[in-house]
């Protein structure tokens, strides 16, 4: 079979390579892989890193979780933050809230057993006001750290921030007080009305007859404390009213408001060396019974009245000559065997040092073996007795003065008494009601409804009389209108025969004048008769201004005559 031609064949094709085998590198990573590897190991080291950091864990129980968040609120020791809060759950019994809160662990030093804890807000009170940047920023628990060596992780709360912080410069007192009076937690303590301190706690005594006061004066005036240091309450307002006017005296608005204490020395004491912290003192109730000198111990007496004592209550004073010494303590009845009367007796305390130098000079010459009541007793023996008296009319209290009675009947003072007696006197309104009462008897007696009978008569008859000498009046009155003319006429003639006759005295004492200038020695008989006619005019024209003087007064005389006796000015002439 012949062959076919076909295409021409190309030239010859070199041959392929032999495929060479290779496997694939399983442990090559790509780009991709990159970032997550990276956040994966920065992760770890944070966690690392938390985990090496991380103090402990502490759980604080409070009594509200108002404001407290999990994860947000923090922990602040002196207001750099320490910790967080990790939860906040409910106690097993739903009374309490539990706070899980991780410190941090260079601050692991704070879970001891005597740290506090407490919530921090915004809080108005007497000690200020405080948490105010807490309205932005949120609530945070505060932290006082504490010093003991044992570590705890569950703590208690407390309900309000602690006054006194440790560590704060200062130094604290304590006060024994009767009651607590308007103080309370943040009261303010001042000396010479500067604030010093504050009031940071208070406690019942045991047996509950006193309250230690706990108070903290802060630096750098807690060396203005001395053992010789007074302090009283400078709460509310003193007002006096005395013989020097009204006094008013407080330290400041806050103490008046939210109550406060007051120190200082008393004013003759030296100064003494700074009290050490905790150094109790006494708390006076005002600045007088603080600056006061020491009364040292009362000795009770005991005094009986036969009579009412309203108005003498517990407190009262006991004055011995008007000077304070002592106050009464009680006030009670004690009947005696028959019941037919029933005394009053009054337990009074009464201090002997306010007796002063009467004391000491007594000491000086008897000794100091129960020196008190050996003086009382040489004092009943002079006549000294206990009356009571009123101490305010307005208020009606009373008051128990001893003085010296001048007819005082002997008294017997019993030395070795528990209580002595001081004999007592009536007071001076025992000894006013019964003659109050005589007097009121006496005026019961008085017949005033006779008396008022009689006086109306009179009074009817007075006004009788009087009726009549009005229309008597009006008669006379009638007349004398009726003559005033014709008087009044007889007067002018007279006043006009006056002027003549002084006119016709003039000339003549004119010509005598210039008679006697001419007259020579042998003339002297005509110059004294000259002188008689002058005289005799004289007394012509007095009796004539005397005459119209009198019937000016009296024109009535024109009709009716003068009367029988004669009336001075006229001579007694008609």
């Amino acid at each position: 079979m012949a062959d076919v031609e076909g295409p021409p064949r190309a030239a010859a094709e070199p041959p392929l390579p032999e495929p060479v085998l290779a496997r694939q590198n399983r442990l090559r990573l790509s780009l991709v892989w990159i970032v997550p590897i990276v956040a994966v190991l920065v992760g770890a080291v944070l966690v690392v890193r938390a985990l090496l950091q991380a103090g402990p864990e502490i759980t604080i129980e409070f009594r509200s979780g108002e404001g407290i968040e999990p994860g947000r609120t923090e922990v602040r020791f002196k207001e750099v933050v320490v910790g967080h809060v990790k939860s906040v759950t409910i106690g097993p019994q739903g009374q309490k809230v539990l706070v899980t809160a991780t410190l941090e662990r260079s601050v692991k030093s704070i879970a001891v057993d005597d740290s506090r804890f407490w919530v921090v807000r915004p809080r108005i009170g007497t000690a200020g006001v405080s948490g105010l940047g807490t309205l932005l920023s949120g609530v945070y628990i505060g932290v006082d750290a504490g010093e003991s060596a044992e570590s705890r992780t569950q703590f208690i709360g407390l309900d309000q921030p602690p006054l006194v912080l440790r560590g704060e410069p200062g130094r604290s007192f304590v006060l024994r007080a009767d009651d607590l009076g308007s103080l309370d937690f943040g009261s303010p303590v001042y000396h010479r009305r500067v604030r010093v301190g504050r009031v940071v706690g208070y406690s019942l005594e045991p047996g509950g007859r006193k309250i230690a006061i706990q108070v903290f004066i802060e630096a750098p005036n807690e060396g203005l404390v001395t053992l010789g240091t007074r302090f009283w309450h400078a709460s509310g307002v003193n007002l006096q009213l005395n013989a020097s006017g009204l006094t008013l005296n407080t330290e400041s608005l806050a103490s008046v408001i939210a109550g406060g204490i007051a120190f200082g020395p008393r004013p003759d004491d030296p100064p003494g060396p700074p009290a050490a912290s905790g150094q109790p003192f006494r708390l006076f109730d005002d600045e007088r019974g603080a600056m006061a000198p020491d009364d040292g111990e009362p000795l009770r007496v005991r005094m009986v009245f036969d009579q009412s004592v309203r108005g003498l209550a517990a407190g009262a004073p006991l004055d011995l000559l008007g000077v304070e010494v002592g106050t009464v303590r009680s006030v009670s009845l004690q009947p005696d065997g028959s019941l037919h009367s029933l005394p009053v007796q009054v337990l009074a305390d009464l201090y002997p040092l306010r007796l002063g130098a009467v004391r000491e000079r007594f000491v000086a010459r008897h000794g100091a073996d129960k020196v008190d009541r050996a003086l009382l007793k040489e004092l009943v023996d002079h006549g000294l007795r206990a009356q009571v008296r009123s101490g305010n009319l307005l208020t009606g209290s009373l008051y128990i003065a001893l003085e010296f009675a001048p007819r005082a009947k002997r008294a017997k003072f019993d030395l070795a008494a528990a209580v002595p007696e001081l004999p007592t006197v009536p007071g001076a309104l025992a000894d006013l009601q019964p003659q109050l009462a005589d007097i009121v008897a006496r005026l019961s007696r008085v017949r005033f409804d006779e008396i008022g009978s009689d006086l109306q008569a009179a009074l009817r008859a007075v006004n009788a009389s009087t009726a009549s000498m009005q229309a008597a009046l009006s008669s006379v009155d009638a007349t004398f209108r009726a003559l005033t003319p014709e008087a009044k006429a007889a007067i002018a003639e007279m006043r006009q025969t006056l002027a003549n006759a002084n006119q016709t005295l003039a000339g003549a004492q004119a010509t005598l004048r210039s008679a006697e200038s001419n007259l020579t020695d042998s003339q002297a008989p005509l110059q004294r008769n000259a002188n008689q006619a002058l005289a005799e005019l004289q007394r012509a024209a007095q009796a004539l201004r005397a005459l119209a003087d009198y019937l000016q007064r009296h024109p009535e005389s024109l009709l009716r005559g003068k009367p029988d006796q004669p009336s001075p000015g006229v001579g007694g002439q008609k």
